[in-house]
């Protein structure tokens, strides 16, 4: 699957958890959903670094959206009222980060195993079972324009829900979830109240470096 799909099956991951499109957990998720294809920012320093290998296992994806969740508390843990329920809150967002990053191993399992290449690619169980998971290795009778079909109908579908059915339908604008001032006085409902316009610059500078980041991928995927 392409990464926007990817980013937005994680937001709408969000919206089915009943988290309206202005919290921080809409794009906690969205940001995790798509985290596994940040090595092709790796690829990009370090060309020997494969896209589908270390980054789409279990293992090292759940560690990844676990470092996630992580950065994402110590940004706002500063909003949150008292220790015990900024604890809370860490392992609420690690569960989250990790639902998200579950559904890029799922749709990744569509993939086509088509070269010997694919064969390190996408082996989502390693170290335990080397395994690559693609639709052909579990389906052997699966076609490549079955993979594409899915792929096609499946970003149509995350389009009309988020496009039609939310934005121009419900109102609700999925590009809130990019505003770190809704995130404070929002996320979880136990964050302080502060003002809209006086996000504390450590939420900015977070959300600046994932702007920077997704922003980053966007420029060597056009190169």
């Amino acid at each position: 699957m392409n990464e926007f799909v990817h980013f937005f099956t994680g937001y709408l991951f969000a919206r089915a958890l009943k988290y309206r499109e202005h919290k921080f957990e809409c794009f906690l998720m969205a940001f995790a959903g798509f985290l596994p294809d940040l090595d092709y920012i790796l690829r990009f320093f370090v060309p020997t670094f494969s896209h589908g290998v270390w980054t789409h296992t279990i293992v090292v994806s759940y560690l990844m959206a676990t470092l996630w969740a992580i950065c994402a508390w110590v940004a706002l843990r500063t909003a949150l009222r008292g220790t015990e329920k900024a604890g809370r809150m860490l392992l609420h967002f690690i569960g989250l980060a990790i639902i998200a990053v579950s559904s890029h191993l799922a749709l990744d399992a569509w993939t086509f195993y088509e070269t010997a290449e694919d064969q390190v690619h996408h082996m989502f169980f390693w170290p335990f079972w080397n395994f690559p998971v693609h639709i052909n290795t579990m389906f052997p009778a699966a076609t490549y324009d079955l993979r594409v079909a899915v792929e096609v109908v499946y970003s149509i579908f995350v389009g009309v829900v988020i496009l039609f059915v939310q934005w121009a339908w419900k109102k609700q604008n999925p590009l809130r979830m990019f505003v770190p001032a809704n995130w404070v006085i929002t996320t979880n409902e136990i964050i302080t109240e502060r003002s809209p316009r006086k996000a504390p610059w450590n939420i900015v500078g977070f959300a600046i470096g994932c702007y920077s980041i997704l922003g980053f991928y966007l420029i060597i995927s056009i190169v």
